[in-house]
């Protein structure tokens, strides 16, 4: 007789039984579960007071936990998708500072009554300048006469 070594005469452990299936959801609540919005502040504020925090230690819990989730969701990260985002928000800088320089340039042109001001001052010393034009140039004129007669004598 052998002396029975229990370490070399296990049997090998049964394979595992096979998960039973889990019952997929209906069409609808499937659609709803994708849907699903995230709470409103006021619910977090409501859920914070259920377990026993007064409204403002609610409040201040709140917005720790969405500074939180604001920080990891912009935070900079390693993967494609925090790289994408930097690239967008960098892409949107560049709209908004080319925005920016084209509203500037907008507001920096004369409207309606400063470009009406602006045309009746022009006009006003045109015709000015029209009606003094003849003046100057008679005065002009009898200047020249006057150097030239007294350079032939």
């Amino acid at each position: 007789m052998e002396p029975a070594n229990s370490s070399s005469a296990t049997p090998p452990p049964p394979p595992p039984l096979p998960s039973p299936p889990t019952p997929s959801p209906p069409p609808m609540q499937k659609e709803e579960s994708q849907k699903r919005k995230p709470p409103t502040p006021q619910e977090l504020v409501a859920m914070y007071e259920a377990e026993g925090l007064d409204h403002k230690e609610a409040s201040l819990k709140v917005i720790r936990d969405l500074q939180t989730i604001l920080y990891r969701v912009t935070g900079t990260g390693r993967n494609k998708k925090d790289k994408f985002m930097v690239e967008t928000a960098r892409k949107l800088d560049t709209v908004n500072t080319r925005l920016a320089i084209l509203e500037m340039k907008v507001d920096s042109k004369p409207g309606f009554a400063e470009t009406l001001a602006i045309g009746v001052a022009a006009g006003g010393l045109l015709r000015g300048i029209g009606n003094a034009a003849p003046h100057v140039m008679t005065a002009f004129s009898q200047m020249w006469s006057s150097v030239k007669n007294s350079t032939r004598t």
